[in-house]
């Protein structure tokens, strides 16, 4: 269960200005979008939105945006060290976001709801809802500002040719590997068809995260020990062998052919071949991970549950750094003054390079 927002008794007359702000600012930031939403479905200004949990933090320009409980965007121009609320048309858990530059950007979560930004935030449009599926999302990724995707549980899967004003369900059919690397060029004409044509998922594997590995090269970490790759942006994937049968939630690309894919019980798999072959890291934790990246100064830290913070130079071997709350820990970025902007459970937060360095 997501925790609640407390509510101190010395927060009530600032509550009470933040309620009415709420009560103006939908109407004003639905100027602009397709179709106005219910003011009673937009987020609520809190002061206290900042400790809500949030599940992803990404970089626009120089700025921060992080996103997670009803949903709640907040967003820092100062490292990390201040976050202002922005408001929103959606109470949906915001599970992941992406952005282009610092103005076009997009949300996905829970009610399968996509929300989009062309001015950094200033107002949100909901440009995808279907509560009725009772399918969330779990990450958005585009290769222009046309062309995207999304993806989330029961091999949900949208693409949007059109910059998101409007997404189509179609069906996730991975192909064959061998297939895609001997170039068949039937078979991917084919598969090209099916985009348009009626969905019929063709498997219910939870599709988690979408790694993103160079120019039009992408991996996804899925349930059930799935892992799959697209080496044209997204319109056509192949399944790849997989090294255990457990869950995948995430991945890092360590650049060339290497990617780092990681998830349950702290189970760590690395590729140096573009996902032809893995092999085990051994790990010092054996808690899930959920999310992770790379550092300014190229190593690799990895975040999960129960406040681990795992640490590696090249993506080999990891020590682990563990927080003294134990409060589970989703993703992070760096920031430019050798800061890390961490986010989960305890909301978000910056911490300073240091605190990471071996004691």
């Amino acid at each position: 269960m997501l925790p609640l927002l407390p509510y101190p008794r010395r927060a009530v007359a600032v509550l009470a200005a933040s309620w009415a702000m709420c009560l103006a600012s939908p109407v004003q930031a639905q100027t602009g979008c397709a179709d106005p939403v219910p003011e009673d479905q937009w987020s609520t200004l809190a002061p206290l939105a900042t400790d809500a949990m949030m599940l992803d933090v990404v970089k626009a320009g120089e700025s921060f945006f992080a996103v997670g409980d009803r949903g709640y965007v907040v967003f820092s121009e100062d490292n990390g060290r201040s976050w202002t609320q922005q408001v929103t048309p959606t109470r949906s858990l915001l599970t992941a976001a992406w952005f282009a530059d610092r103005q076009l950007g997009w949300a996905v979560g829970h009610d399968a709801v996509i929300l989009r930004t062309t001015n950094g935030g200033d107002t949100w449009c909901r440009v995808h809802w279907a509560p009725e599926l009772e399918q969330p999302l779990f990450d958005v990724w585009f290769a222009d500002e046309d062309n995207g995707i999304a993806i989330g549980a029961y091999g949900f899967f949208l693409r949007t040719s059109d910059g998101g004003d409007s997404w189509t369900q179609v069906t996730f059919e991975p192909g064959d590997l061998a297939t895609e690397e001997a170039g068949d060029e039937a078979a991917a004409d084919e598969g090209e068809e099916d985009w348009d044509e009626d969905f019929n998922l063709a498997g219910d594997f939870h599709l988690n995260k979408i790694i993103v590995a160079g120019d039009k090269r992408l991996f996804i970490a899925a349930e059930a020990g799935h892992l799959y790759r697209s080496r044209d942006g997204g319109r056509n994937w192949v399944e790849l062998p997989s090294p255990y049968d457990g869950s995948f939630f995430s991945g890092i690309y360590l650049g060339g052919d290497s990617v780092l894919a990681f998830g349950l019980r702290g189970n760590v798999f690395r590729t140096d071949d573009a996902g032809r072959n893995w092999r085990r890291i051994s790990m010092p934790a054996d808690r899930s991970l959920f999310g992770g990246g790379r550092l300014n100064d190229g190593s690799v830290l990895l975040l999960g549950a129960s406040g681990v913070m795992l640490v590696s130079r090249e993506g080999e071997s990891f020590r682990l750094v563990q927080r003294p709350d134990r409060k589970m820990l989703m993703t992070f970025q760096p920031t430019d003054d050798d800061g890390i902007v961490l986010v989960g459970e305890p909301g978000v937060e910056r911490i300073e390079r240091s605190e990471l360095a071996q004691p």
